[in-house]
């Protein structure tokens, strides 16, 4: 895990000027108004279900060699679940989600092994260009998770995508919203940046975390690591409303 900028020594009145300028940019960017996409209809395929229904059955070929010989093992441990994310953490990289058609996964052609078939070719091509969709976000808007309703006096686990999950024991502080831990966990390299949280109250205006406590956050964080966050009350938040988190970033690597 290796964090990308620090901010540790600024003054107060430095935080807090910034702090406002953070949160004013959040919302004159129409963040705090994005709501999360509406659930997929009809037979619509997720990227995560298109991998298992349609790449993964297309690589089958390639799990022989990729999934257990040393040095070339993309697809390890050779299943469907664990391959989906050693593919991404791979190193070099086999796939490119910023052109999914150059990816080394489609464009290694023969080898030692055979080449994929058209057919095996187009499924892995639509798999990873639904990936790029999911994953990478227009520039300029934040990826939104939620709405999330903590379960109070436990842990909480939240699928972030991308191989994150966000772990966080949730309490009620005088009614309000406390976390007395809250980490990110990875099982493939991802880039995190700038979390912002936002309360959602029924039939009320969304209320932002003025404290913006995580501006500073902008890490890679490795397949197998977690990175630990500060923990603390949203005192503007009650604990028994929705909130969602606005990431400034939330990639694959």
């Amino acid at each position: 895990m290796r964090p990308r900028d620090s901010f540790a020594g600024r003054d107060g009145s430095r935080r807090k000027t910034r702090r406002r300028w953070v949160v004013a940019s959040f919302v004159l960017a129409g963040c705090v108004g994005t709501d999360p996409s509406p659930p997929q209809t009809g037979p619509e395929l997720s990227a995560r279900d298109t991998w298992t229904q349609k790449a993964w059955p297309a690589l089958a070929t390639c799990n022989g060699c990729h999934g257990s010989q040393p040095a070339i093992t993309w697809l390890s441990p050779g299943t469907v679940d664990g391959a989906y994310a050693t593919v991404f953490a791979f190193q070099p990289p086999v796939v490119s989600l910023d052109t999914p058609e150059s990816s080394l996964i489609l464009t290694m052609g023969k080898h030692t092994g055979p080449a994929l078939q058209p057919e095996q070719a187009t499924a892995v091509l639509a798999w990873l260009q639904k990936e790029r969709d999911e994953r990478v976000a227009p520039a300029g808007e934040p990826i939104v998770v939620g709405p999330i309703t903590a379960t109070l006096d436990t842990m909480n686990a939240v699928d972030l995508g991308h191989g994150a999950t966000m772990h966080f024991k949730a309490d009620a502080f005088d009614g309000h919203l406390d976390f007395s831990s809250i980490d990110i966990a990875a099982t493939a390299a991802i880039h995190v940046t700038h979390p912002l949280f936002v309360s959602r109250p029924h039939a009320a205006d969304p209320i932002v975390d003025l404290a913006d406590r995580y501006d500073d956050v902008d890490a890679d964080v490795k397949a197998g690591e977690t990175l630990h966050l500060t923990a603390g009350a949203f005192l503007d938040f009650s604990a028994t409303d929705p909130f969602t988190i606005h990431f400034k970033a939330l990639e694959a690597q």
